[in-house]
């Protein structure tokens, strides 16, 4: 247990307590009014170390802001376009409101009121990304002995709408293609840019637009038809970085055969290294630029205007599916995590599987009820002639 004494100040008497952290050094916390305010500080103290829940006082101090760039610079695990999100979430939305708070500062009621504020401008799902970065460094403090629980836990949070995709037909990504292939500007090195190409391997192969502008001709298994996501390109600040797919792995996808025989007439006689759909003046394609340089027209011309390259990987799934392609197969084709991903994400698009199951077993119900008619009417087989019941 520790103790409490007794000292003089100016302004008249004050309680100093002592006690010993969990790690045996002792500690001391000035400037109680009263003994009472003293005693109850001791105990709790005592209750929260024999429950394993002591917080240094002196390590709550630090505040919510320098503790969220500690903590940023702590996840080496991030990639490129994981830390600039956090990091822009945090300059946006949590800096401003909450960046001055001591850590140990920082309850449930502070933390409940500012994500409220966020729903004012923000959607659902942004107030949720935003909630869990804090909740993420939060949690690293609560590891660190800095708090004894997340105060950012058990919000109570808008809920979430999903919002319906876009997904196009086969008529409408060969119309897409034509558009894009007729705009023709952009030639490399003296040939096609092969953009119109593009538009057929993200609606085919589910590409994310990284992987498929970071796409080295060394990345197209000709043998296999497969295209071997190895490598990925993002945009952070301006500048295009290299680095690996989402998640950290790299996939195999097949490719249909039409598709694969005009990647080998676009890259033939280039170098391995290069990339398969490159900008005008070489290197990776941006995405802004072959939005504004070609997708943007060509599908406000064919009658589908605001499409997102995003929204082709949609349309890969969506034509995956209806050839017939099951859950796992499309699931490795995206790259999700797992097949529950792949069904949460495009649960609408099995919606016909549902039928299918009602249908199937309303052809047992009737081959059922036409059997046991037909066994009323001939009698049962097993009964001899003539008996009576």
């Amino acid at each position: 247990m520790g103790s409490i004494t007794a000292y003089q100040v100016a302004s008249g008497k004050r309680y100093r307590v002592l006690y010993r952290r969990p790690d045996h050094i002792q500690t001391q916390k000035r400037g109680f009014r009263t003994k009472r305010d003293a005693e109850l500080f001791l105990a709790n103290i005592e209750v929260n170390k024999s429950r394993g829940a002591y917080v240094d006082p002196s390590k709550a101090r630090v505040l919510v802001g320098e503790w969220l760039d500690l903590w940023m610079d702590s996840r080496s695990d991030w990639r490129a376009t994981s830390r600039e999100r956090a990091r822009g979430i945090v300059i946006r939305h949590i800096r401003p409101q909450l960046g001055n708070y001591p850590l140990g500062a920082l309850n449930h009621q502070a933390v409940q009121a500012w994500a409220s504020g966020l729903s004012r401008t923000q959607g659902p799902a942004s107030v949720r990304k935003i909630v869990n970065v804090l909740s993420g460094s939060l949690q690293m403090a609560v590891k660190d002995g800095r708090l004894a629980s997340n105060p950012a836990h058990g919000l109570n949070l808008p809920k979430m709408h999903k919002a319906s995709k876009r997904y196009l037909t086969h008529e409408q990504v060969r119309d897409l293609t034509a558009a894009v292939d007729a705009i023709g500007r952009g030639m490399y090195l003296g040939h096609s840019n092969g953009y119109g190409l593009l538009v057929k391997v993200l609606a085919y192969c589910g590409l994310r637009w990284g992987e498929a502008s970071g796409l080295r001709v060394q990345d197209i298994d000709f043998v296999r038809g497969r295209l071997e996501v190895q490598h990925t390109v993002v945009e952070i600040d301006g500048l295009q970085i290299e680095g690996q797919p989402k998640d950290y792995e790299a996939r195999s996808i097949p490719v249909p055969a039409s598709i694969l025989a005009d990647l080998r007439l676009l890259v033939d006689g280039r170098q391995g290294g290069e990339p398969v759909f490159a900008a005008a003046r070489g290197g990776w394609l941006r995405g802004r630029v072959f939005r504004r340089g070609w997708l943007d027209a060509a599908a406000e011309q064919v009658g589908i205007a605001g499409l997102t390259p995003h929204e082709l990987r949609h349309t890969a799934a969506s034509l995956a599916i209806s050839a017939g392609a099951n859950v796992k197969a499309v699931q490795r084709m995206l790259g999700h995590a797992s097949a529950a991903v792949t069904l949460d994400v495009y649960s609408d698009l099995f919606d016909s599987d549902l039928d299918a199951v009602s249908s199937a077993l309303d052809q047992l119900i009737i081959q059922k009820s036409i059997a046991s008619l037909n066994t009323e009417a001939i009698g049962d087989p097993r009964q001899p002639a003539g008996t009576e019941f």
